[in-house]
């Protein structure tokens, strides 16, 4: 359970008390747009299936709907109007994914379903950005590990409540019941960060505005490894609970290992945020990237129980920790220039995601359904490699 007893938190006083209260607003904004807005849709996968007879090729469809907006979503975010606009960000985002949420339930015809995946996967770019542009401002940049497990949450909160929504009304009552709780999120997500986005546009000299954003071998090299990284994760992310339920001997612990991927992702931005202070973020990287590899194997070469839980604990507590360490990297690379390299390391992120699913059904087509897995291991080891070009004078202090 996460607490906030934590060091970083000793602060005292109405400012540091206000400091606090914006890293929660930004767990919660987290936990509505990644884990209810974007994951929340693979629990309900099988349910959709059970109750309306939805097609895989419907279901893939609807997926890569989702990683194509939040793709154009994390362009969006890079502009220069996203920048002037935190706190209308905030505004528009939070209630229009709620909306969306229980907009799923209201219809039966495939091209609206495609059309909202598509537009929430926009708006989960776009909150994520502006979220953590938001929370890591004005000197919070080291509370990166609280503010990230706000993605955790939402997909352990997910994992427990679709299957109750589900008892009571099917596949229809959990996407109103994700709204709902949602729409209790944002309200305080709206309640903690609106203030502080117009303060850090406000506070945000000018000269940082107009800078010039370079890019190097060693930002190309990051970039790349975080790209493959949206690639490796993409899989098993999407399609974990509808295969192992397919699959018998495991098919029993299906919602368990949603639940476990996300309680083991909320504390994990902590404890990597730890493991880069005690050694570098580059080799609590790389340690992360063999470890997730490491995950995705287990299952599908040892299919049983205990290998099934232990592949979720070792992917949830990593492909979080990946993304708060990385982007912790990149704000000590860009100082000043956090919600453009925030921006574009999103972008390459799900432009990975976009590509992740076709390279699974090619290699699902002409291999088996194994090969997908193994060609996200081998990925990940690759990304780990072109971390070696970073040195320690790129981390800052750590």
């Amino acid at each position: 359970m996460v607490t906030l007893n934590h060091n970083q938190f000793r602060e005292v006083g109405p400012s540091a008390a206000k400091s606090n209260l914006v890293i929660i607003g930004g767990v919660c904004a987290l936990s509505l747009a990644m884990g209810f807005s974007r994951f929340g849709f693979t629990p309900i996968i099988p349910l959709m299936q059970r109750d309306l007879s939805v097609s895989s090729w419907e279901i893939a469809l609807m997926a890569s709907a989702n990683y194509l907006g939040y793709m154009v979503g994390a362009y969006a975010s890079r502009q220069a109007f996203v920048r002037s606009n935190l706190r209308a960000g905030l505004g528009f985002g939070i209630p229009a994914t709620v909306l969306l949420l229980a907009a799923m339930s209201l219809t039966l015809e495939p091209l609206l379903w495609h059309l909202f995946r598509f537009l929430s996967g926009f708006l989960s770019a776009v909150l994520f950005v502006v979220a953590s542009s938001v929370a890591l401002g004005q000197g919070r940049s080291d509370r990166a590990g609280f503010l990230y497990s706000g993605v955790g949450i939402g997909i352990a909160l997910t994992g427990m409540l679709v299957p109750l929504f589900d008892s009571l009304g099917g596949w229809r009552m959990s996407w109103q019941g994700l709204a709902l709780f949602g729409s209790l999120l944002g309200a305080f997500a709206w309640f903690a960060l609106s203030g502080a986005a117009a303060a850090e546009v406000r506070l945000q000299p000018p000269s940082l505005k107009n800078m010039l954003f370079t890019r190097n071998r060693k930002w190309y090299a990051l970039l790349a490894a975080y790209g493959i990284e949206g690639i490796g994760y993409i899989i098993t992310a999407t399609f974990i609970v509808q295969i192992i339920k397919a699959t018998p001997a495991i098919s029993h612990v299906a919602n368990q290992s949603w639940v476990l991927i996300g309680l083991a992702a909320a504390p994990s931005t902590l404890l990597w945020s730890r493991a880069a202070r005690a050694a570098t973020i580059r080799t609590a990287l790389m340690f992360a990237f063999g470890l997730q590899a490491l995950g995705i194997l287990l299952t599908v070469m040892l299919p049983n129980e205990f290998t099934t839980l232990l592949g979720a604990v070792l992917f949830g507590g990593t492909f979080m920790g990946i993304t708060s360490l990385t982007i912790t990297l990149a704000n000590r690379m860009k100082p000043g220039q956090q919600l453009q390299a925030i921006g574009e390391l999103t972008a390459v992120y799900a432009l990975g995601q976009v590509l992740g699913p076709m390279a699974a059904a090619y290699l699902q087509k002409h291999y088996d359904n194994l090969a997908p897995s193994y060609f996200a291991a081998l990925i990940l080891i690759l990304a780990l490699c072109m971390l070696k070009v970073l040195d320690k004078e790129d981390e800052g202090a750590t």
